[in-house]
């Protein structure tokens, strides 16, 4: 078991640095990185050695444990590239770091608070090489180049997570829908954001206002939103998340989506059938409109193909508006069209994409706020993204940038937007987020 760096340092002072230098030298362990940044009391240690107090430049090795203490940290610079911030009372170790076989790989321990990492050769061919466990989970480099935090939540963290919660209020930022069943690839890109990229979509995966969401041949996404609507995007189409309001102060709900081109298949949640005028889809062709409804939609971007399968629509276009009732459907050709509107077949072919109303997830419940609990392990994704899989092997999830993830030790695992990032983006700055710290050690200067 490590000693406490604290106690030792202050304890010993000077004696520890002597004795540290008096004692048998063994065959020299792997030299796996350097120290590049210090600050405060910290120290290394390898099993069944005396520590090593940290200073700039030290070399770092394979098996050893790095210690840090309040308001101190160290930022270790690897052979291969790869940087990693070692928080303040954080406990880290270093298992196996191999640059050199054809497998390169990294598996890293974080046994108590935190770290930030930035990956370097080892995670360029084979990104998932780079690994940190931790008590819940494992998380590894999905992109070959990727910058994310992890951390083991503590009292305090719960605390603050617990108050966060309570204190919780809907914004136009906040997460509009999630996805309750997906198949194939679909991915979105937020275009309200110049810089944005695309994020491919799964099971779980937070969608925002200005996404733009596309899916692949033979893949589809249902999604909910926070008021009870849900949507199924079927394959190869574009929806766009013109607008969501709910919930939110000084604004009046509504729900506003394009179908650009594909098919889309909707149930109305509470917004539209508390006021009817809150929910528009918009196509290239016409916009539909409901009271209480469900509907299939598709659009080439001429022609519309639309039908009724439960209470009642309408479209309405350049050439006025049109009721389609239940068990009723439509076809119209351009802007101008008239819809044809007829009772739909009893055998007319229905999309294979599931109907929204067969997803049971409640709204409720896919929405609450669920803050980390004291022994989770929490990961940003500042760049690029990483997998996040829980001990038990039941749960997995990619972390995309600005995204969190929580996994706790009962293998759930959690993802929101990024809230809290305290910790530097790029591990080889000081960052004053760090709080100033004496850094002279008693009786033994570095």
């Amino acid at each position: 078991m490590p000693i406490q760096i604290t106690q030792l340092v202050k304890s010993y002072g000077l004696w520890l640095c002597l004795l540290t230098v008096a004692l048998p030298v063994h065959a020299a362990p792997l030299v796996v990185g350097h120290i590049s940044f210090v600050k405060g009391s910290n120290a290394a240690q390898q099993p069944g050695a005396a520590p090593r107090i940290l200073g700039k430049d030290t070399e770092i090795f394979q098996g050893d444990n790095i210690q840090t203490t309040e308001r101190s940290f160290v930022i270790v610079e690897f052979t291969d590239g790869a940087k990693i911030t070692v928080r303040p009372n954080s406990n880290f170790s270093i298992d196996h770091y191999d640059t050199q076989s054809a497998n390169k790989t990294a598996q890293l321990v974080l046994h108590q608070g935190g770290v930030n990492t930035s990956t370097g050769d080892i995670a360029k061919d084979h990104p998932e090489n780079f690994q940190i466990k931790t008590p819940t989970s494992t998380v590894k480099a999905k992109s070959e180049k990727a910058e994310f935090t992890v951390r083991i939540c503590d009292k305090d963290c719960e605390e603050k997570g617990k108050e966060t919660a309570a204190n919780a209020v809907r914004t136009e930022q906040s997460v509009v829908a999630r996805v309750v069943d997906i198949k194939g690839e679909v991915s979105a890109i937020n275009r309200a954001d110049k810089n944005a990229k695309e994020r491919p979509l799964s099971l779980g995966k937070p969608v925002y206002n200005a996404d733009s969401i596309h899916s692949e041949i033979d893949s589809y996404a249902l999604l909910v939103f926070p008021d009870g609507e849900k949507v199924t995007l079927q394959a190869n189409s574009d929806l766009d998340i013109k607008q969501y309001n709910y919930q939110i102060k000084d604004k009046k709900d509504q729900i506003l989506l394009r179908l650009t081109t594909g098919g889309l298949r909707a149930l109305t949640g509470s917004i539209g059938k508390n006021d009817h005028d809150a929910f528009a889809l918009d196509t290239p062709v016409a916009t539909i409109g409901i009271r209480g409804t469900g509907t299939d939609t598709s659009t080439d971007g001429v022609n519309l193909d639309h039908s009724t399968w439960q209470g009642l629509s309408f479209i309405h276009n350049e050439a006025g508006e049109f009721d389609v009732p239940e068990g009723s459907s439509s076809s119209t050709s351009g802007q101008n069209g008239i819809p044809q509107i007829y009772p739909t077949p009893p055998n007319a072919p229905q999309p294979p994409e599931p109907r929204p109303d067969t997803n049971k997830a409640d709204p409720n419940k896919v929405f609450e706020t669920k803050p980390p609990v004291s022994g989770a392990t929490l990961v940003n994704a500042n760049t690029g993204s990483a997998t996040v899989e829980s001990n038990d092997g039941e749960n997995t999830t990619t972390v995309e940038e600005n995204e969190t993830s929580s996994a706790n030790s009962n293998g759930e695992i959690t993802t929101t937007e990024q809230s809290d990032n305290s910790t530097p983006s790029d591990p080889s700055s000081s960052d004053s987020s760090f709080d100033d710290a004496d850094n002279s050690l008693e009786g033994c200067t570095i």
